[in-house]
């Protein structure tokens, strides 16, 4: 009487067993053919210790960095993508980010660098001993004139080359990558077959990159190229040298 009992008890566990281990097969199912956050979300509250609660939560963080992602990208600012990398600084687009925010931090730091250069052109340049003679009143009237014509012409560096005709267009992992980059560009975009390449390595938040910049035969291709290409979503901005 007592063996049958047991083997009763052992039957409606085992049934209970099949049922429940039948439910989390279902609801797997459905959770897997939504394929979204919310549904693997309440997945995991239902079954945590489950058998395909890994492979839930693997996807779980796999949506979340995507949807952060495109939002940063959205956003297309150096804090939207500097929060990014500190949610998820071991996702598949964290080194993505971290290219962009060089990529902001570069063109962040070319006014300054503008600036400075214009400010070491004048500095270096001597004082004349030649006293200036006194302008007529015609010379007077004239000197608006020539101010507006000296005003659109390019500027141009100690060396007495255009200071912008550098532009970059991206920062990369490695020298290669940034090479093969470069190859792609100039097959997509004509106008940059008459500029020449630059690799600039820097260090970037403890890691080594590499600056893609063109240097262009004067600024105002320099310009034009950087309208150009940012009508097509690429990255161009124009830096000094």
């Amino acid at each position: 009487m007592r063996k049958s009992l047991i083997g009763a008890m052992v039957a409606v566990l085992g049934a209970l067993a099949l049922s429940a281990c039948s439910h989390e097969a279902a609801d797997w199912k459905a959770a897997s053919s939504a394929d979204s956050s919310e549904a693997y979300q309440q997945f995991l509250k239902q079954y945590p210790h489950g058998a395909n609660a890994a492979q839930a939560q693997g996807r779980l963080t796999q949506l979340l960095e995507d949807r952060d992602w495109q939002s940063a990208a959205a956003a297309d600012t150096r804090a939207a993508y500097e929060q990014f990398v500190a949610q998820h600084p071991e996702s598949k687009w964290a080194q993505e980010a971290r290219i962009r925010i060089e990529n902001f931090a570069q063109a962040a730091a070319t006014p300054a660098s503008a600036v400075a250069d214009a400010a070491g052109s004048a500095s270096a340049a001597p004082p004349s001993a030649t006293p200036v003679p006194a302008r007529s009143a015609n010379s007077t009237r004239s000197a608006p004139i020539k101010a507006a014509h000296a005003a659109t012409r390019p500027a141009v560096s100690r060396h007495g080359r255009d200071r912008d005709q550098l532009v970059q267009l991206g920062a990369y992992r490695s020298k290669v990558r940034a090479q093969s980059e470069w190859k792609l560009l100039q097959a997509r975009y004509p106008q940059l077959r008459t500029g020449r390449p630059r690799y600039v390595a820097v260090h970037s938040q403890g890691r080594e990159m590499f600056r893609l910049q063109v240097e262009l035969p004067s600024a105002k291709l320099a310009k034009g190229l950087c309208s150009s290409l940012k009508r097509h979503a690429q990255s161009c901005v124009r830096v000094s040298a």
